[in-house]
């Protein structure tokens, strides 16, 4: 499913409008001291449109292009032009954290050689959006004191998101392998997850102290139509379960003799009126 953007609904973040329009968009930093106060999925519109606008633009193009040639990637090896680029943003954009929100614009951050993690996302999504590689923003933290991960598209649950990564999807136009990619760590491969590693017992990025994985970062997106099915499945299966059939027949038969009793009482006391 490809995400549209939401052209500038900014909301909360009037104080500090992001202006997408106009040549002077390339390249631009703003200073977002109310970001955090604005709306989530208000702020994942902004990071898409900023992304998708960003990868239309032939500069993006010709770099990720050059990249590709300079790894020796073959054409319509989809699963290796993801790898490529995003071992391209890790080893050349610094990670660094921010002391308020400031939210870069890709070619910015290729000017100056660092961000921090929404902003090398954004850098990532505008190189996958230049060569139609399916994408969407993933995010992380946490949901009533649990671990959690957040898939752009889904329902949004109201958390504490304290990190931003990607999910990158292949071949184009119809992606059917959709796997992690998380650019601000360097070393860790497309497919590699940080609430999985959260999950073995694994903290590795001190800000991090309804998807199933089917290989190693091969994730499933599953369609809410197969989930119900899935869900009515195992509703029957517990019904034919033996150990649930036989607590049920108890159940009713000592609820047929309580009954009974009941019944026998009341009939007894009319006949004693």
């Amino acid at each position: 499913m490809t995400i549209q953007p939401i052209n500038n609904q900014f909301a909360g973040m009037r104080a500090n409008p992001v202006d997408l329009d106009g040549q002077s968009h390339y390249p631009k930093v703003w200073e977002l001291p109310d970001w955090k106060k604005g709306d989530d999925n208000q702020r994942i519109a902004v990071l898409r449109e900023i992304s998708m606008r960003s990868g239309r633009d032939p500069r993006f193009a010709t770099l990720s292009v050059n990249i590709l040639r300079a790894h020796k990637i073959e054409p319509r090896d989809y699963k290796a032009q993801a790898q490529a680029l995003l071992k391209w943003v890790q080893h050349n954009i610094y990670y660094v954290n921010e002391p308020s929100e400031r939210l870069q614009d890709p070619a910015y951050t290729l000017k100056v050689g660092y961000g921090d993690c929404d902003d090398m996302a954004i850098l990532l999504a505008t190189l996958y959006e230049s060569i139609r590689l399916e994408w969407r923003f993933v995010l992380s933290g946490k949901v009533n004191g649990k671990d959690t991960r957040w898939i752009e598209g889904t329902p949004l649950p109201k958390g504490k998101w304290s990190h931003i990564y990607l999910l990158v999807g292949y071949p184009p136009f119809a992606p059917h392998k959709w796997q992690f990619a998380e650019p601000t760590l360097r070393g860790v491969d497309l497919g590699w997850d940080i609430i999985q590693s959260i999950q073995k017992g694994e903290r590795i990025l001190p800000e991090m102290s309804g998807v199933t994985v089917e290989e190693k970062g091969i994730v499933k997106i599953d369609d809410p139509k197969t989930d119900k099915r899935k869900k009515i499945l195992a509703k029957l299966k517990e019904k034919l379960d033996p150990e649930t059939v036989i607590a049920d027949a108890l159940v009713v038969a000592i609820t047929g003799v309580i009954s009974a009793l009941i019944v026998r009482s009341v009939k007894k006391s009319i006949s004693l009126d």
